[in-house]
Parts: C-alpha cells; sequence; structure tokens
C-alpha cells in the first residue's frame, strides 16, 4: 500500500520572506507543517483530538535539502506523505515545486507521540496513522546524527530568553524557532553570501517557558562547501543539534 500524498497550492506572502526576498528556513519549515495539520485535518485526526488524549505529536529530527527558497509571490505546491511508521516512530516526507514542477526542497522528518503528563514517549496507536495509508516498517530508520561542534566555536554565542509566544501546544517551545536561533549566531554577511543547501537538525530535550538558552556555531570548510555545526543549549544541557551545508550564492 502507498501513503496518500497530500498536496495544496501556495502563494508566498512577504511575512513568509527575509530581506532577500526568499522564504525564510524558519517559514519554509512552517509551510511544510501546515501542510501536514491540513492534510491530519481532512482526515479528522487534528491537534485537538490527540491532546484531548493527552498526547501530542513531536518532531525528533528533520533532514532538509534545499535546490533553492521560494521566492516573494512565486506560486508553489507543497505535498507531504505521511510514509511509514513503527512502534515508536513515525517518518514524513515533504516537497516543495515551483509551477513546472521542479523541486525546490526537500524534507524527511522523524516524529514520536508525546504522553504530556509524563513528558515522555508513548508507543505509536495505529488508529493514529492508518487513515493516512502510512505502512507499518518494524525496522527503525538510523538517520545520521548531526556532527557535534565541541567546545570550539568561530563566533561568540548568543543568548535568548523563551517567551510566552515561543511556545506551542505540547507546552514547549516550538520546534521551528530553533532555526532562526541556530541561524542568528552567523553573521548577517556571511548569510547575505551563502546559500543553505542542506540542514541536518536534531532535538535532543525540550525548552521550556522563562529558560535562557544559548546559540552556537562552529565554521568548517569543506572541499567545495562551508560546514556550519550549530548547538542549542539551557542550563548545561544539550537541547539541539544541527549540521547545515552551504555554498557561495552565485552572482
Amino acid at each position: 500500500m502507498t501513503a496518500t500524498i497530500f498536496g495544496k497550492k501556495h502563494q508566498v506572502l512577504f511575512y513568509e520572506t527575509d530581506q532577500t526576498g526568499s522564504v525564510s528556513l524558519s517559514m519554509l519549515v512552517n509551510l511544510f507543517m501546515l501542510a501536514s495539520q491540513e492534510q491530519s485535518s481532512q482526515l479528522g485526526l487534528t491537534a485537538q483530538k490527540i491532546h484531548a488524549q493527552g498526547l501530542g505529536w513531536v518532531v525528533t529530527q528533520h533532514l532538509i535539502k534545499l535546490d533553492r527558497l521560494p521566492r516573494l509571490n512565486e506560486q508553489i505546491s507543497i505535498k507531504t506523505q505521511a510514509e511509514s511508521y513503527n512502534r515508536f516512530f513515525c517518518y514524513r516526507d515533504f516537497w516543495i515545486m515551483d509551477r513546472r514542477n521542479n523541486v525546490l526542497a526537500k524534507m524527511h522528518s522523524v516524529f514520536v507521540l508525546l504522553d504530556q503528563k509524563k513528558r515522555k514517549l508513548t508507543k505509536v496507536l495505529p488508529e493514529l496513522v492508518t487513515p493516512y495509508g502510512s505502512n507499518y516498517a518494524a525496522k527503525v530508520e538510523h538517520l545520521p546524527e548531526p556532527l557535534k561542534m565541541g567546545s570550539e566555536q568561530t563566533y561568540p554565542p548568543k543568548e535568548y530568553q523563551v517567551r510566552f509566544m515561543d511556545l506551542d501546544g505540547n507546552q514547549h517551545v516550538n520546534n521551528v524557532h530553533y532555526f532562526d536561533w541556530l541561524l542568528d549566531a552567523l553573521p548577517r554577511d556571511f548569510l547575505l553570501a551563502h546559500q543553505l543547501k542542506q540542514i541536518n537538525i536534531r532535538y535532543k530535550h525540550e525548552v521550556y517557558y522563562d529558560q535562557i538558552v544559548k546559540s552556537r556555531v562552529l565554521l568548517k570548510p569543506a572541499a567545495s562547501q562551508i560546514i556550519s555545526l550549530h548547538e542549542i543549549s539551557s542550563e548545561a544541557q544539550e537541547n539541539c543539534r544541527a549540521e547545515c551545508h552551504w555554498e557561495d550564492k552565485k552572482s
């Protein structure tokens, strides 16, 4: 059985872009998540229904590959497929295409089901995934871990205090906010001169209201790319780790 592919059209809005006129990374992931939520709502599996059972879906890892980011006013198609699941993990694919059906961006994500009272993952309930046409696969995917940056860093770390607006329905920081914290550790000149091509982000521990988080970055030049290693931490605990691959922007 092939899992159902859900698709929607979208025109890129001004508040979804940054100063370059392209969709920001956090907004890209928001668009992917919106498609996922709309598919769930059509199937009657709303966030409210999941929360009423004391549960919540939580992302543990994203693998994102970019040809380019969509631009302001561009007409795009967003598609997603809840590919497969096993006892504890669910795997979902996302992609964005332009009007000529060129794939601009892909994302492969891992979700777990969180017991909101115990703050621990729980077994995936088949009735919450079978409506998507997801296939059961006993084998657990072993995705690559982002490289660990160690104690070195290229730029001074930046700190942020978690606001009420940063939280989601699972009572912790919405995963999308991590992208802004990660990239903000890089200088403006670097971000203007380089194009992100790939990111592997792994969420380790939850971040809660009023905590202070620290964002650190280390640049590692490679053969034809630059790799940036990132860490988000709070109270001496690693909350998130990411590995980004960059290319020089074409003039």
